[in-house]
């Protein structure tokens, strides 16, 4: 898990590195911002599945009582950390954009 981990963050920072680089031209800005965009968006969907999953952590076979309705696991208040990772992906997607096309003006600007 660690391993997918650090391999999603190296993906990221590429993302990000295509989006701001200085050689990078119009399109490949746009890719990366648009590959970046998609990537945030599967993290918010994968934290509010995470965050909001009441599931009962399975239990040993040996201690169940036939006919006893399933443990579920108690209500979690985690609200508040789904809404700040919401908006805290959302703040960095829109920095990373702006930076992107500020560079693009710039360098536009430079050669033209």
């Amino acid at each position: 898990m660690v391993f997918g981990i650090i391999i999603g963050i190296i993906i990221i920072g590429g993302m990000v590195y295509l989006a701001l680089d200085k050689k990078s031209d119009f399109r490949t800005r746009l890719a990366s911002l648009g590959a970046l965009a998609l990537m945030i968006l599967v993290l918010i969907i994968c934290i509010i599945i995470v965050l909001t999953d009441n599931r009962a952590p399975p239990e040993d076979e040996s201690t169940l009582i036939v006919g006893a309705p399933p443990p579920v696991k108690e209500e979690s208040n985690n609200h508040l950390a789904i809404i700040i990772s919401i908006v805290f992906l959302i703040i960095l997607f829109i920095i990373v954009a702006l930076l992107a096309m500020r560079e693009h003006k710039r360098h536009k600007s430079d050669n033209g």
